[in-house]
């Protein structure tokens, strides 16, 4: 007899103890899934531990194994288990986050016949009858039980265990496909002579002949549509005359159809380059681990260390892992990586469907595939033999985990699994974290610097512009000095990139006569005006309403804009450059699958001249022929209330200016403010990392927040406006009592108050940094023991949230 402890998907802070039978098909190890009772029904978890340890309690045994081999390996197990004790969560969730979907805890359920059960156990006429039919087909949903008969019915039945439910592994198999058009091989030559001899009227699809026959095939119709601008109705004709035949492919091998594999085009390293690469290339040599971060101003190259990097360790036999904090970034970053690397990519990014992201997992899983690149989930990627981990852009705030746990920060749980590994880390940034620039300073890490921009590249020259003194010399929403930047670069078919920070059209609407102001029915927030889709939306919850020039408060015809997003600065630009074409970039234009790729590929094709987004245009991106960019409004960030707002707005307006100048070209930066004196914004204008780090820390060590401290937030949820104040009250008193000696803000009200109909109220503790990881999972649990205790009348109904490291 052996036991096993079991894993579950839920909040539950343990883990499960069972027992099972040794069966010669199945040699049970850790990191395999199990089906196992659980109450009154049978649940999908992963085995973490097999021993002989029999536990005091009567045990029940597992029903059924699921794999015949582990899915998580020593590694990733053990770095589970290090972030659910750290993150203070359940393991089981941690699990679920680095499995994909088809092997994760993510399960169909199912009622069959409960072994052992009697027809004639208490059971009325009709549910006799119910059970009967069950019972004939063996298994049903029980989500079309219910339908077919009643919740209650079929609940019932649960209850009087006369029938079992049980969850079997939901897997997507059937590959999505995509439709493509190839030569018919047979016909080229005839099409060939057809159009070098054509004299006759040029119909629209012999012209769209002729622009197929210089494309590489198998061309997918989406490209031939959307990039080259062939209508539906010519395609069909140039197919309908034999020249072409649809065909239909995997989306996997759509996605890498026609990016360049080109192995000898690898860069060589300048002599700055090489300096930075020598450490990183020692420790690979070395095995061992070490944490690195690469400072390199915007332009100076950091990817093309990186390159060297992995092919160093492609070379050793090993694999690696490659972090970017936005799926905007991977079209760009893929590219680059697949003409070094080619097949030897899979890429892992939530816009994959789940069928897409489990054959990425298993290419990797196998070996097929030795470099897997993505975004933060990325991070659990089962890259075989690992010999370096990379997080580009280590200080977005994209890789911290929110909603729902765990609430992890990928760049630190990277660290870890390297040091797991015993293999070095890269944290690559233009604007470091705070937080991991004092790392260094701990001799927690080894500094890199990049300097200069590489080759002829230099950097940007930034002007603030005052916007209390523009305020009558204002073109739509640009200063009159920006407005001339952006037609000398127009003249000159240099292209511009406008950020606003805020998307939709209007911020909010507010009625001229009583001062109503539209808000959301389930958030504790104002609606924003999204005006070509005629509607107003919430950005937190997705409930949106029809706009209307009338007010539902007081009856009046006057319900006016307030403020702007990125819809309207689109809008108000182009009449301003009526010969110029925009293309907008935020999260209402890139929803549709690939929408950031065909953007971002339009602009670099040069289809567009002027581009205007959200921070999406910020990061990553480079377009050599980018000369101008405006910060349509600079103080955004400083509005939202965060100890890090100076931080992130020096760090976004970097980022924005690091996309202007990135060739021989020189470029030029407009920061429109009316804030001008504020020091991020001073020195960003100066392009003075150091000199903001320096002055960032000075008011975060005055204040002791991190990384002077660890922040732990709590946030209480309910939909019982009271009763969440109440627990709020109640367990920040028992947080204070217990966490005495640090320093414990709150309770109070969240910055929005509700989300979703749940009222939010939250509480600091700015942890010191003496108190250990163990220690600080010890006072947690103390502290919810005594809640446990002590807790409010109706507790029951607020759920309490943890978020260590919260940012």
């Amino acid at each position: 007899m052996n036991y096993i402890d079991v894993a579950l998907p839920n909040a539950v802070r343990q883990v499960f103890t069972y027992g099972y039978r040794l069966d010669d098909d199945v040699d049970l190890v850790p990191g395999m899934r199990v089906w196992v009772p659980f109450g009154a029904r049978k649940q999908i978890g992963m085995v973490v531990r097999v021993h002989d340890r029999k536990p005091e309690f009567k045990v029940r045994y597992i029903t059924d194994v699921l794999d015949r081999e582990p899915l998580l390996n020593e590694e990733l197990l053990r770095l589970t288990e290090w972030m659910a004790g750290y993150y203070f969560t359940g393991w089981g969730e941690v699990i679920q986050a680095a499995l994909p979907a088809g092997l994760n805890y993510v399960a169909d359920r199912y009622i069959t016949f409960a072994e052992g059960a009697s027809m004639s156990a208490g059971l009325s006429p009709r549910e006799a009858e119910v059970l009967g039919e069950i019972q004939s087909v063996g298994e049903m949903k029980l989500e079309d039980a219910e339908k077919r008969w009643s919740v209650a019915l079929v609940r019932g039945l649960l209850k009087k265990q006369v029938l079992e439910l049980r969850e079997v592994p939901r897997v997507k198999v059937k590959p999505v496909l995509v439709k493509a058009y190839t030569w018919n091989e047979t016909q080229r030559d005839k099409l060939q002579a057809f159009l070098s001899g054509y004299t006759g009227k040029m119909y629209a699809w012999i012209e769209s002949a002729m622009q197929l026959h210089g494309l590489p095939a198998p061309m997918l119709q989406r490209d031939i549509t959307d990039q080259h601008g062939i209508s539906s109705y010519a395609l069909k004709r140039v197919e309908k005359e034999g020249f072409v035949h649809a065909v239909e492919l995997e989306q996997s091998a759509a996605e890498s159809l026609h990016l360049l594999h080109a192995p000898d085009r690898i860069r060589s390293l300048n002599e700055t380059q090489q300096e930075v690469f020598a450490p990183i290339s020692k420790a690979l040599t070395e095995q061992r681990f070490e944490s690195f971060l690469l400072y390199g101003i915007t332009g100076s190259g950091k990817t093309e260390v990186y390159i060297h990097a992995l092919k160093q360790a492609l070379e050793a036999g090993k694999g690696g892992l490659v972090l970017v904090p936005e799926i905007a970034l991977t079209p760009q970053t893929v590219r680059r990586f697949y003409e070094i690397f080619g097949d030897d990519i899979a890429v892992l990014h939530s816009r994959l469907n789940d069928r897409e992201r489990f054959e990425a997992w298993k290419a990797l899983r196998s070996g097929e595939k030795r470099i897997a690149i993505g975004a933060r989930s990325a991070v659990f990627a089962p890259v075989q033999q690992p010999g370096i981990i990379i997080v580009d852009e280590e200080h977005d705030n994209s890789y911290k985990q929110e909603d729902p746990a765990p609430r992890y920060n990928a760049r630190d749980v990277a660290v870890l699994r390297a040091s797991l590994s015993g293999i070095p880390v890269v944290l690559g940034s233009a604007t470091p974290s705070v937080t991991t620039l004092y790392g260094v300073t701990r001799g927690k890490r080894t500094l890199l610097r990049l300097p200069s921009r590489h080759a002829e590249a230099t950097l940007p020259k930034v002007s603030i512009l005052d916007l209390k003194q523009y305020r009558n010399a204002m073109r739509g929403p640009i200063a009159v000095p920006l407005f001339m930047a952006i037609e000398e670069a127009l003249a000159r078919k240099e292209q511009v990139i406008l950020l606003h920070n805020r998307r939709g059209f209007a911020n909010y609407q507010q009625c001229d006569e009583c001062g109503h102001v539209p808000e959301c029915p389930h958030c504790s927030v104002s609606l924003t005006l999204h005006r070509r889709a005629g509607s107003l939306r919430c950005h937190y919850c997705g409930y949106s309403e029809r706009a209307t020039p009338i007010c539902s408060a007081c009856n009046a015809n006057g319900m006016d804009h307030k403020g702007s997003g990125t819809q309207r600065v689109e809008e108000e630009i182009a009449p301003l450059f009526p010969n110029a074409k925009v293309l907008r970039m935020d999260r209402d234009t890139t929803s549709k699958r690939d929408a950031h790729a065909n953007i971002l590929n339009a602009f670099g094709r040069g289809e567009a001249d002027i581009l205007v987004g959200t921070q999406l245009v910020a990061k990553g991106l480079d377009f050599p022929n980018v000369t101008v960019v405006g910060v349509v409004n600079a103080d955004t960030e400083l509005a939202f209330p965060s100890y890090r707002s100076s931080e992130r707005m020096f760090q976004l307006l970097t980022q924005v200016a690091g996309r202007s100048g990135r060739a021989e070209k020189t470029g030029t930066v407009f920061l429109q403010t009316r804030q001008p004196e504020h020091p991020a914004l001073q020195f960003a204008s100066r392009h003075d990392y150091e000199s903001f780090a320096r002055y960032e820390m000075q008011q975060r060590k005055a204040l002791q927040y991190p990384p002077y401290s660890r922040l732990i937030q709590f946030q209480f949820k309910s939909g019982d406006e009271q009763k969440v104040a109440q627990v709020a009250e109640a367990f920040t008193r028992i947080l204070a009592a217990v966490m005495q000696g640090h320093a414990v803000l709150g309770p109070a009200p969240a910055a929005i108050v509700k989300i979703y109909n749940d009222y939010r109220w939250e509480s600091l503790v700015k942890l010191n940094l003496s108190v250990g990881p163990q220690k600080m999972e010890a006072m947690l649990n103390r502290v919810f023991e005594l809640f446990e205790k002590q807790r409010p009348e109706g507790a029951s109904t607020v759920r309490i949230n943890v978020n260590i490291d919260a940012i």
